[in-house]
């Protein structure tokens, strides 16, 4: 039986797993087919055929055969952009890591997802130019823009039991957010808080770098997201970490 023919697809690393003595599995973001996991044969001996180009947050160019009822075949990568800046600051590192484990974890696979694909790439290019510290509302931003793309963003306009606008202290839950008087089942959090979440998931990420964010729980959106996913976040905790 012959082979599938290759495809090449742009993908950005999002998780790497070693395999068998010399074999790695690589999940890749791709705009057409989403996360996609490949099996590289020999990707711990070839320098050839990957040549140091599978790593997380990376851009590359991936040459792959398509599936008959498991793995894709990952037959060798190009490096387009390594991200070298932020390998050399561990803050930076910890970002990238779970900007990728987001939007990778959110990602269907076999699906197509351009926005979250656009999203981490915007996101790792925004972190490795970066000279200076980060406001924690960029994160707070990209989690909010994750959650949107994958179609699971609670609503953070209007109180989700009685459809007025928010007011002092809001609930929020995974649906969006809630009035005291109509709900006590979620997280406490502020009008302005709120205010600053959304105005963060419609800007660019960019111009969410040296914004400061309203007192307010820092991983409620990651919370929300992990319910969904079922799962902690591995990366969540070493960020945290840091940014404490």
């Amino acid at each position: 039986m012959s082979r599938p023919l290759p495809v090449h697809r742009t993908a950005i690393v999002v998780g790497l797993q070693e395999h068998r003595e010399a074999d790695r599995i690589v999940r890749l973001l791709t705009p057409e087919n989403g996360r996609i996991t490949a099996h590289a044969r020999n990707a711990r001996k070839s320098s050839r055929r990957f040549g140091g180009a599978l790593d997380i947050g990376n851009r590359i160019e991936a040459t792959l055969r398509p599936p008959k009822g498991g793995w894709w075949g990952l037959d060798s990568a190009l490096l387009e952009d390594g991200r070298t800046h932020a390998r050399g600051d561990l803050d930076r590192i910890a970002l990238m890591a779970y900007a990728t484990e987001v939007c990778g974890q959110l990602a269907r696979e076999d699906h197509p997802e351009p926005k979250l694909y656009g999203l981490l790439d915007m996101a790792i290019t925004v972190i490795d130019a970066l000279s200076g510290p980060v406001s924690p509302l960029f994160r707070l931003g990209l989690e909010a823009k994750a959650l949107t793309f994958a179609g699971i963003a609670p609503r953070l306009n209007v109180c989700m039991t009685c459809g007025l606008q928010p007011e002092g202290q809001m609930q929020l839950t995974t649906a969006g957010v809630h009035h005291y008087a109509c709900s006590r089942d979620g997280e406490a959090v502020s009008t302005p808080w709120l205010a600053a979440i959304e105005t963060a998931r419609r800007t660019p990420l960019r111009e969410s770098i040296d914004v400061p964010v309203p007192p307010g729980p820092q991983w409620a959106l990651a919370e929300l997201l992990e319910q969904h996913l079922g799962r902690r976040l591995r990366s969540r905790s070493i960020l945290a970490t840091l940014t404490h």
